[in-house]
């Protein structure tokens, strides 16, 4: 036989080698997954640039926004103020909110005939045996009408309204000391107000009485500015809250109560005046001025401050306000002091105040930064 010409090649050497071509082209061309990898990372970074953008635009926005911290005492009208601004500068209330609105209502015209069966108990030696029953159960609380049905419930208010030892009440002490503020408003109108098919209008929700239990914030355009309006409880356990509220704010509007010249603070001896326990931050505003005319003559102001000799409303006005702007302290030379009167439920008188103390204050204390100007 002769000797072989040419040795065949060897097939593991020729399946080694389409391997080794194989491997070569996904090292040339990446795996699918890699692509992936490099698709995330863009995503990553497009979200971190928006994230980025958006606290630059906070940024900016917070800086233009002045921070106002509404403060004072309780039932001083804050929160009055507060939705006075709502109504005013924003959209008002959500159809949900005036249906808590309603509710409320109802509980304040509660509260009023509570007050109104204690002072009977307290006043009036005559109560007929068959009132007596009633005026005892509105004195004791709302406990007893809890799980009444309204029909019922509506009624039931609307005859004490209509007892002659409420009424002989109401001519002798139409301003009761413990009376609330807004009785003057909603008896008047019982019938309409009790309606089940009654919506609160924009009066009927300024003159509710809603105690301020934490921090409520508003944000609104005022005169071309921005506004942060800050509202904090005012009673006694929540002050201490106030100090946290501090920063960054622009100005602080403190509002006080001239119709509580007569009243003690709670925690304070009966015999210390509320207007002398008060602490002062600029600019002060000085509230209820409407219902601190009606209790002058009942109770004049010269029976609770001695040094007091006036005779008209608007000294006994002026003397108030002196109490306040004197407890200023002598090293404070740097911050000036205004004030100004107002009624919390007159919209009117309160935008005009709110004008005022921009006017004056914020333009002094935030047009030097940039911040904000006021437009006159």
């Amino acid at each position: 036989m002769g000797n072989t010409i040419c040795t065949p090649p060897n097939r593991a050497s020729t399946y080694g080698r389409e391997v080794d071509v194989k491997a070569s082209a996904e090292s040339v061309h990446p795996m699918p997954s890699s692509v992936a990898v490099t698709i995330a990372i863009k995503a990553q970074l497009a979200i971190s640039t928006s994230i980025d953008n958006s606290l630059r635009k906070e940024k900016f926005e917070h800086s233009r926004r002045a921070k106002i911290l509404l403060l004072g005492g309780a039932d001083a009208g804050k929160s009055t103020i507060l939705k006075q601004m709502r109504i005013l500068h924003m959209t008002g209330f959500s159809e949900l909110e005036m249906h808590s609105f309603y509710n409320y209502l109802r509980f304040n015209v509660f509260e009023i005939f509570h007050e109104i069966a204690m002072g009977v108990q307290e006043n009036i030696l005559a109560v007929s045996e068959d009132e007596k029953l009633m005026i005892y159960r509105f004195a004791e609380g709302i406990s007893w009408f809890i799980g009444i049905e309204d029909e019922i419930e509506t009624q039931y208010l609307l005859n004490f309204l209509e007892f002659e030892s409420v009424q002989t009440f109401m001519k002798l002490h139409p301003n009761y000391a413990s009376l609330p503020d807004n009785a003057h408003y909603y008896l008047p109108k019982l019938h309409k107000l009790l309606a089940p098919e009654h919506i609160p209008t924009a009066e009927d929700i300024l003159h509710l009485r809603i105690p301020t239990t934490g921090i409520s914030e508003i944000n609104f355009e005022f005169s071309a500015n921005a506004i942060r309006l800050i509202d904090v409880g005012g009673q006694r356990t929540y002050r201490k809250k106030w100090i946290h509220c501090f920063d960054g704010v622009a100005a602080v509007l403190f509002v006080a109560s001239l119709a509580a010249y007569d009243q003690a603070l709670e925690g304070v001896d009966i015999d210390s005046k509320p207007v002398l326990h008060r602490d002062l931050f600029p600019p002060v505003q000085l509230s209820e001025t409407d219902l601190f005319a009606k209790k002058l003559p009942l109770s004049p102001l010269s029976e609770h401050f001695s040094s007091y000799d006036g005779t008209t409303n608007e000294q006994a006005s002026e003397y108030l306000k002196d109490q306040f702007l004197k407890r200023k302290s002598k090293n404070d030379t740097e911050r000036t002091l205004y004030s100004h009167y107002t009624c919390a439920t007159d919209t009117n008188n309160v935008e005009f105040v709110f004008k005022a103390a921009c006017d004056i204050v914020f333009q002094r204390n935030l047009h030097t930064t940039g911040a904000m100007k006021c437009v006159q």
